[in-house]
């Protein structure tokens, strides 16, 4: 198989489905025990995980250790800056639902921002992969670009079901939303674009290729912005978050 990036080298590198400094940063660098372990479900199935470096949450080859490495490191250093951002500055980010990338990045926010844009951007192509599908050419050639056109839109937004619980409990809901391919209607051979999520904490980011984003999740995004602009939702019923909050009072 040969790296979905360069599209030249042997894939031979494994990149993580949920990133390591995620892990850690919630749970400590392991190894893990006992009954505040973390777990990984995956549909459906629950497995402990002995470290944030499990196999468990990294996907199979698909890119080279060139691509998978160096290349990208700053795309990685800019997605862990913006989540440490985001953590530190919870109560003021919540109160005001936008977040100001020069408060992110500083002077360097334009670069910092677009290197943000291109982490999700790779991870996106990470989980195409991973279904099976074909990462959209325009994907791979942005990486390396400070100006591009892509198919891709992102936008972020607040689950108010995970505010209701205590910090210790969300800082902990980390991954990844099911992947959704859209078909033509009158060709359901057509692959007319995609959908998909992730997320940390409260925070999750919404992914839309070819598909129009949903005002309601967020302002749109792509790489384009000093601000973005927060959306909201509530994926549990009121049944369902009622249960949540006996719960949580137990």
């Amino acid at each position: 198989m040969t790296c979905w990036i360069c599209n030249t080298r042997k894939a031979d590198s494994r990149e993580h489905i949920i990133k390591k400094s995620d892990i850690t940063r919630a749970f400590g660098k392991g190894s893990y025990s006992g009954g505040n372990a973390p777990v990984h479900v995956k549909n459906g199935k629950i497995s402990n995980l002995q470290g944030a470096d499990s196999n468990k949450i990294k996907y199979e080859t698909s890119l080279c250790k060139a691509c998978n490495g160096a290349s990208t490191q700053p795309f990685d250093k800019a997605y862990d800056k913006f989540i440490s951002y985001m953590y530190a500055n919870e109560t003021s980010i919540l109160k005001k639902r936008f977040i100001d990338f020069f408060d992110v990045y500083g002077e360097e926010f334009e670069k910092g921002q677009r290197d943000l844009y291109k982490y999700y951007a790779k991870s996106f192509g990470c989980r195409l992969v991973d279904a099976g599908e074909v990462v959209p050419s325009d994907i791979p050639s942005l990486f390396f670009k400070d100006s591009f056109s892509t198919g891709l839109r992102i936008n972020f937004a607040v689950n108010e079901d995970i505010l209701i619980m205590p910090n210790k409990d969300r800082d902990g809901f980390i991954g990844k939303g099911e992947s959704t391919v859209w078909l033509d209607k009158y060709d359901n051979k057509k692959i007319n674009g995609y959908t998909w999520s992730e997320h940390v904490s409260w925070l999750t980011a919404f992914f839309w290729y070819n598909i129009f984003p949903d005002g309601c999740l967020g302002s749109i995004w792509v790489a384009d912005s000093q601000f973005i602009y927060l959306g909201s939702f509530e994926p549990l019923d009121n049944e369902q978050r009622k249960n949540l909050e006996l719960k949580l009072q137990q």
